[in-house]
This record gives C-alpha cells, structure tokens and sequence, in this order.
C-alpha cells in the first residue's frame, strides 16, 4: 500500500428514493468525503442512483419467481445453522423446523406469483451495489466504503474521524476485511448476541465507541459497510457467479458469501455502537 490510503465510496439510492429526497443523503456522501479528504485520504465517490434492470427488456418468470422464493427460504435456514454453530447449540431439525421453513416458501412463493415488483426491486438494488463494488475496485482503491441512502450518521464528523483512525489500524494487503459501521436490530434479534458478547476488542476511539473483532464473520446490515479491496473483489464475483436470478436481499448475499467464505482469512470488525443507523428500520436522528 502507498503512502496515502485510497479510499472511494458509493452511495446506493435511485431516483425516488424518500431518504434521497432533496439530496440529504447524496449531501452526507459529499461532506464525508471532503472530510476524509481533509484527514489525508485519497477519496473518489459515486452516486449509483439508476434503476438498472427497469431498464432491461427482460421479464421475470414464473420458474424464477418460485426459485427465488425457494433460495431466500434456503439461504435464512442455512444462515441460522451457521450462527447456531458458533453458538455451539443445535440447529433447527425435523420435521417442526421443516414445516416452519416451507411455510416461509409458500408465503413467499405466492407474494412473487402475485406481483414480480419485490423482486424487481431487488434486482435494481443488486445492480447498484455491484456497480459501486466494480467502480470501487477499477479505482484502485485500498478500501470501499458502500453506503445505502437509508444509513443516517448523526454525525459525519465523528464518522469521518473514527474512519481515519480504523482504517489504518487494518492491514488490508494480508487479509480481506469486512467492517460493519452501521445498526439495525438488536444483536439477540439477529441471533449473534452470543458470538458479539466473546467478540475481541481492537480499539476504543477518544470520540466515543470502539471497534470489536468478530469470529466467525458475521453481518449486521449493508446500510454501511467498509470492504477491503479484496474483499469487495471476492463478494462482487460472488455475486456475478450467482447472477441477478433467482434473487435474495444484498443483505442475505452477504451472509451467503460470509457462509462461504467462514474458512478462510476473512476478518470481521464491527464497530459499536453503530455510526450509521438503518433509517429504514428506525426513525432518523434529530439532528440527520
């Protein structure tokens, strides 16, 4: 790595998006990057605000509807396995967790068969994220920071602040890095209290909160997330290996790519509390 970090970030929003509106959160990526600038870094940004596959010809089919259903279904109970593993208690099994898990399938399958607008949402959402992960590693940048226009900071100097602290604390060349800068529910709604309460503590910032080393990887949400460069190269051709379709919140694709990705190198940091808050989950800041 060079004398000066490089670091790009991309906001995921489209063009009527509510917590986009009158350009709150494209103003919030503006000023955090004059302030990263201002800490020393390299900062290029993009504003990913198109609906790509609306622009598509293609339709969604019945076989993709139900295939997505199917994966989403899959990729939940493979996920609780996963975290009930390093909790070192038993996975859901029989035929209780088997009924549980095709009943989400139905309720799922019929919500698509009724209307294909979920997934097309989806599938805009995913072409936005691996737009700002293709443009971010063609950058050559060392670090991309992926925000979604519901991630609010109540404030974007301590963000900026703590960045420039974290950010060289991790040596991005010899493993790839996940850092989770955001909240959304609680730890025990996610069922990852247990693996957060063991989590190693890295460093604690004068400002207020610290930084916790997490095994195995674990999310929270993708409202704001900084990748290592190799890392983002990794989970975006994770994505293009599995396609668009059939379709899983870019949430659950992360948690698919973690699932398979848990034996190797990857390191996972989470920073506590949050410094983005998942405004879709919660009200804003009062002072956003």
């Amino acid at each position: 790595m060079g004398d000066v970090t490089k670091l790009f970030i991309g906001l995921v929003t489209h063009p009527r998006s509510r917590f986009n509106a009158d350009g709150r959160a494209t103003t919030r990526l503006t000023e955090l990057g004059k302030m990263l600038r201002g800490q020393g870094f390299t900062v290029q940004t993009l504003i990913s605000d198109r609906n790509d596959f609306d622009e598509m010809p293609q339709g969604i089919g019945f076989a993709t509807r139900i295939k997505s259903a199917w994966l989403q279904v899959e990729t939940e109970k493979s996920w609780s396995q996963y975290l009930q593993a390093a909790n070192g208690t038993k996975a859901i099994d029989g035929s209780p967790g088997r009924m549980f898990y095709l009943a989400m399938f139905i309720k799922r399958a019929i919500s698509f068969l009724v209307s294909a607008r979920p997934l097309e949402r989806l599938a805009n959402i995913d072409s936005s994220h691996l737009r700002v992960l293709r443009e971010g590693i063609n950058s050559g940048a060392d670090w991309i920071l992926v925000i979604e226009d519901d991630g609010v900071a109540e404030n974007i100097s301590r963000v900026a602040e703590n960045l420039a602290v974290l950010i060289p604390l991790i040596d991005s060349e010899k493993t790839d890095t996940l850092v989770n800068l955001s909240e959304s529910i609680s730890d025990a709604e996610l069922g990852v209290d247990a693996i957060m309460a063991r989590a190693r503590q890295a460093h604690s910032f004068a400002n207020g909160g610290k930084v916790v080393q997490v095994s195995p990887p674990i999310s929270n949400t993708v409202c704001a997330n900084v990748y290592s460069r190799g890392f983002a190269a990794r989970f975006a051709m994770g994505i293009e290996e599995q396609g668009i379709f059939p379709s899983i919140p870019i949430d659950w694709r992360l948690n698919r790519f973690l699932m398979d990705s848990a034996a190797t190198d990857i390191e996972c940091f989470w920073i506590i509390p949050g410094m983005f808050i998942q405004g879709s989950m919660h009200e804003a800041p009062a002072n956003s």
